[in-house]
């Protein structure tokens, strides 16, 4: 049976790897906004879709690094 602090080291270990899958989500996230983006640049029959989808892609590329950095600030607190 695992102790307490095993317990709590495999929780901050999974946090750790949650905080690296959610950047590279974010990262994964604006690359594809940028391909929208220089779409948008190149094709104009589908510019203000493109545009739609690069700003909206743009917003989750944000979102999945703020989620990112609320747990790597929980990873701080508790890993003191």
């Amino acid at each position: 049976m695992p102790t307490s602090e095993e317990k709590l080291q495999g929780l901050l270990d999974d946090l750790q790897q949650l905080t690296a899958y959610l950047h590279g989500r974010g990262e994964q996230t604006r690359a594809l906004s940028l391909k929208f983006a220089e779409n948008a640049q190149k094709d104009p029959t589908n510019r203000e879709f493109d545009l739609s989808q690069s700003r909206m892609l743009d917003y989750q590329h944000q979102v999945w690094h703020e989620i990112g950095n609320m747990v790597e600030k929980l990873l701080k607190q508790y890993n003191k």
